[in-house]
């Protein structure tokens, strides 16, 4: 392969992972503003004294009972939820490749774990601050 061929698909490379990486970010803005909104909707649904309330479901207004609504809003959030870490995964790897076809080194803060209660507690045992 020449120089400059070898260059080409680079760059191609580069902007295909670069455009899944900026539609992955555009679909979590979506994702994140959904699940706020179903937030909203869950804080004032439970707020209500109303025996039924009025939701959307898909393009339809519809009356249920408030705790089938609940039911039916968490349910919701907790897909959405789902969605949103499954596309945040997908982002790290696709950020991890971008760098690679540029040549550069994977990004070492997005494969962190949080600690767990005995490594917490170990390092609260042995550091007066915590």
């Amino acid at each position: 392969m020449t120089e400059a061929v070898r260059s080409v698909d680079i760059i191609s490379q580069t902007e295909e992972l670069a455009d899944k990486i900026l539609a992955n970010k555009q679909e979590l803005t979506v994702m994140d503003k959904r699940r706020q909104e179903n937030r909203e909707a869950l804080r004032v649904i439970e707020k209500s004294d109303e025996p039924k309330v009025w939701i959307t479901v898909g393009s339809m207004l519809v009356k249920m009972k408030r705790p089938q609504a609940i039911e039916l809003i968490k349910k919701d959030q907790q897909q959405i939820e789902q969605q949103i870490n499954l596309i945040y995964s997908e982002q790290k790897i696709l950020v991890n490749k971008h760098r690679d076809v540029e040549f550069k080194s994977p990004f070492s803060g997005t494969n962190l774990k949080p600690l767990d209660r005995k490594e917490f507690s170990a390092l609260k045992a042995n550091l007066p601050m915590l």
